[in-house]
């Protein structure tokens, strides 16, 4: 439809009256190239040359992809790609292709919208489309803090088609999940723009601004300009007037939002400020004094402070925001050319070149590399990677070409889970959180009813005998409203915990939650898991011993097959053992079993074969005196501190043997400062004694804090039971005692569950550990551990802080209120404004470091490059090419 009403021949071509109520899909592949294309020399990618040098289109209208698809014009012939770019994009985004769609050409077009053409009686009634679920993100600029987050709840929930929604007033973000077919998220916009919350889509690219759009609104500005002006009043009495177009420059969208507010039964607030900035000008026409200039300072420097807390907010959903865009949103498949991540599937093999981003999770399959993995693990070093090896979408390829063959479907990464993750965990508020915003809920409307009895005691002859007495109770009244905003208090918490859910997530941890933040920062114990946890999990074998009569290489046979149907790492060490000796695995295995806290067992070409601790060998009697040299070894082995097996094959025990472990780097490290923590370390495994006793030892771990021998259902009772010691001792915060359990999120996932807070480590690409623990270490470096744990504190003692000075704050403007009669509303304000300015700034802080801090100044010096270089130069894993030489060729 043309912008006049009509139909534009350009926009429609072929179109004529009678289909307009057509299905748009039908009318198209009507008019769609086919044979020779109609256009002469057409250089579009849907056409190529035939043998007479003619132009023929490789393919036609395909009318049952994505909407985005039809956008791009990669399933239009080139006679139709003009289409694209005249559709209503608010409604087509939202829309899929159907052959059983209904919807006329009309109701695409948007013939209501636009005024014009015929009218919609033509059209015969839609029947009702299926419920389509769609998840819209929304930035809500104008939230004010979290005391806005019911009135944003009250003005959405209503709406029919709305499921349920999200907010968090930190990051100024709305998710809504509706019915497309009831309500639209123009709708949605419209809802809360009409109360001026400033929303707009967050998938509405909004970088590369002009510098002019970093500024104040227009509001702002010019209601701080006619407030300066109006400050000549006190040396101009008729100057003093220019605060009043000062405060109607501003006032109506604070009218706007009171009145949505007081729709929905909420004082917040804007409603407080105009009835203060209304009372102090009231004051100042009966005085004919300069008291309306504060109306006017009252009002801008309210206006500046909502920009201020907007744009410094702004930098804990930046910051979030950067770990949700780690993917690309492009991808070279080979053979296809450049497509968008979406369309590749499993399968597709990926053409990555130096310096590109891995678009999705896969294995390689040509060319030999090194990948910077700090996107997901936190850690600044290069990883070899050749064929074979696992790779991650959001890690970068720095110096050679590589081919990866993708083993997952984008929305399924690893970097895509991560993303979803954190974007949700920045939703969950913690008990604090929750305990603070119930304290404001009851505050503000406590202030309001003590100010308005003060309001109301002007009017006691009395009480207020004069006109200035009178004068006097409504400017107190006034100081009071202004009071009563709880903006400090309220973001004393959201803001550090949002800070410290980004900051964690930028260190290579995804912390699921602000309630999982708190109880890390206030553990009392933590328990860990020892093979791969406090080990290395890299085994290797160290004897074998076996029964009279039997060989190595026999055992070896059925130990090896039976272990290849597992991924535990004393499996790794027994296969590899196996393949070094050229001994080959059964062709068939059946019936694999995992013995909960004793071992495995399977079938081996029609042979029971078991493998396990000691448990086995009791419940199968190989403790007689036929094999009392197998027992005297074991026992001789396990006092020596390594991990023993017995293997037995139907019924009969063939041998046994051991494998040794060893202590990670910086495990020893870790548990001395966890102890100076005052926090309780314990060790739950389901090793024998000796083994878990020698790995306790080099940590310097009391013995009576080692449980060995353990099946998950054990785990899970101690540390059950290190929870209701805790609740038992009646500790005088909620918060304080809390159980933690650190373990590979798999075979530890009762313990997980159980404990306080659950933490993974070494999980990426592990979809379990993702979904069942509370806290994913995306890298095997306990280092990452003990900086988290660190992180947590330090939050913790960010929202005590907070939470103190904001209080302190409120309490001592109150006082200051009563005590002083001529106490200046501005003073009040200024207060309110640095209270809250100072409380989101100390909650950002968590997101700062030393070195952060350094490198900054090393950048903005000129030296940031140079230094960055060197310090990659140090890490002997990254290529050169990573980084330019100093050389004149860069070598």
């Amino acid at each position: 439809q043309g912008r006049e009403g009509s139909w534009s021949e350009t926009c429609c071509e072929g179109v004529s009256g009678e289909e307009k109520g057509d299905r748009l899909d039908e009318i198209l592949n009507r008019e769609c190239c086919e044979g020779r294309c109609e256009e002469e020399h057409c250089e579009e990618d849907c056409c190529g040359e035939d043998e007479d040098d003619e132009t023929v289109p490789l393919r036609a209208c395909a009318f049952n992809g994505t909407v985005a698809d039809f956008l791009r014009g990669e399933k239009l012939c080139c006679r139709h790609k003009h289409l694209s770019k005249h559709f209503n994009m608010n409604r087509i985004l939202e829309y899929r292709w159907s052959s059983g769609d209904e919807r006329t050409v009309r109701e695409l077009f948007e013939l209501r919208k636009m005024g014009g053409g015929a009218q919609d009686d033509a059209v015969g009634p839609k029947p009702r489309d299926p419920p389509q679920v769609l998840r819209s993100k929304f930035i809500v600029e104008g939230m004010c803090c979290s005391a806005e987050e019911g009135l944003i709840q009250a003005l959405v929930q209503k709406m029919d088609g709305v499921e349920r929604l999200e907010v968090n007033a930190v990051t100024r973000t709305l998710l809504v999940w509706h019915d497309t077919n009831a309500v639209k998220a123009t709708a949605i916009l419209q809802q809360l723009n009409e109360a001026k919350m400033e929303a707009h889509l967050a998938s509405v690219d909004r970088k590369g601004k002009k510098w002019t759009e970093h500024l104040p609104p227009w509001s702002v500005t010019a209601c701080c300009l006619l407030t300066l002006v109006s400050l000549g009043g006190y040396k101009y009495d008729p100057i003093k007037w220019f605060a009043l177009p000062a405060v109607a420059v501003f006032l109506p969208q604070l009218v706007l939002k009171a009145w949505s507010g007081v729709k929905n039964c909420m004082i917040g607030i804007h409603f407080l400020m105009i009835i203060a900035v209304l009372g102090v000008f009231v004051v100042g026409t009966m005085n004919h004094s300069t008291d309306i200039i504060d109306g006017g300072v009252l009002i801008a420097l309210f206006a500046v402070s909502e920009w201020l807390e907007s744009k410094t907010l702004a930098t804990a959903r930046n910051s979030l925001e950067a770990v949700m865009a780690l993917r690309p949103d492009a991808a070279d498949v080979v053979g296809v050319g450049l497509v968008p991540v979406e369309d590749v599937h499993v399968g597709d093999v990926v053409a990555i070149r130096p310096g590109d981003k891995i678009p999705v999770d896969g294995v390689v399959v040509k060319g030999t590399s090194v990948v910077n993995e700090s996107s997901l693990t936190g850690e600044a070093r290069g990883v070899e990677k050749g064929e074979g090896s696992q790779v991650y979408a959001g890690t970068v390829n720095t110096s050679s070409y590589l081919q990866v063959v993708a083993t997952k479907e984008s929305a399924d990464s690893t970097v895509a889970k991560l993303g979803d993750f954190i974007e949700s965990c920045s939703m969950h508020k913690s008990s604090t959180e929750k305990m603070v915003e119930s304290i404001a809920r009851y505050y503000t409307p406590l202030i309001l009813l003590l100010a308005l009895s003060v309001a109301g005691a002007a009017f006691i002859p009395a009480v207020a005998p004069s006109v200035s007495e009178r004068n006097r109770y409504i400017k107190l009244a006034c100081n009071l409203l202004v009071a009563g905003c709880p903006c400090a208090l309220v973001l004393s918490t959201p803001a550090t915990m949002v800070s410290g859910l980004a900051a964690a997530a930028n260190n290579g941890a995804l912390i699921k939650g602000g309630q999982y933040l708190e109880v890390l920062g206030s553990m009392k114990h933590l328990a860990f898991d020892k093979t791969g946890t406090l080990t290395e999990g890299k085994y290797r074998v160290n004897g074998i011993a076996m029964a009279k009569g039997k060989s190595e290489d026999d055992l070896l046979y059925w130990l090896a097959s039976v272990e290849s149907q597992s991924s535990h790492p004393i499996a790794w060490a027994i296969t590899k053992l196996a393949k070094e000796k050229g001994i080959k695995i059964a062709d068939q295995i059946t019936n694999y079993t995992t013995l909960a806290g004793e071992g495995v067992r399977a079938t081996v070409q029609g042979s029971e074969v078991v493998v396990g601790n000691i448990k086995v060998a009791a419940r199968n009697g190989w403790s007689s005196s036929e094999v009392s040299s197998l027992r005297a070894q074991y026992e001789s082995w396990e006092r020596q501190g390594f991990t023993v097996c017995w293997v037995g094959v139907e019924g009969q025990a063939l041998g046994v043997f051991s494998v040794a472990d060893m202590v990670r780097p910086g495990t020893k490290a870790l548990v001395t400062k966890l102890v100076k923590s005052r926090v309780k370390c314990w060790i739950l495994t389901g090793d024998n004694e000796g083994a878990a006793l020698k790995v306790a030892s080099k940590l310097r771990l009391r013995a009576d804090r080692v449980k060995s021998s353990l099946t998950p259902e054990d785990k899970y009772w101690h540390v059950s039971s290190l929870k209701e010691e805790e609740e038992a001792a009646g500790r005088c915060f909620k918060a304080s005692g809390k159980v933690g359990m650190v373990g590979d999120g798999v075979n530890d996932a009762p313990a997980l569950a159980g404990a306080d807070v659950g933490i993974a480590m070494g999980a990426a690409g592990t979809p379990v550990a993702m979904e069942t623990a509370d806290v994913v270490l995306f890298s095997d470096n306990l280092q990452k551990l003990t900086d988290t744990i660190s992180l947590a504190k330090l939050c913790r003692r960010k929202i005590l802080e907070n939470i103190l000075i904001s209080i302190a704050i409120k309490a001592s403007i109150i006082v200051l209120i009563f005590l002083y009669e001529d106490f200046s509303i501005v003073y009040n304000i200024l207060s309110d404004v640095g209270g809250a300015l100072l409380v989101i700034t100390n909650g950002l802080s968590v997101m700062w470091s030393w070195k952060s801090v350094k490198r900054s100044l090393m950048a903005l010096t000129g030296g940031g490059k140079d230094a960055e270089c060197s310090a990659k130069r140090k890490d002997k894993t990254l290529n050169k090419a990573s980084c330019g030489g100093g050389g004149c060729c860069g070598g």
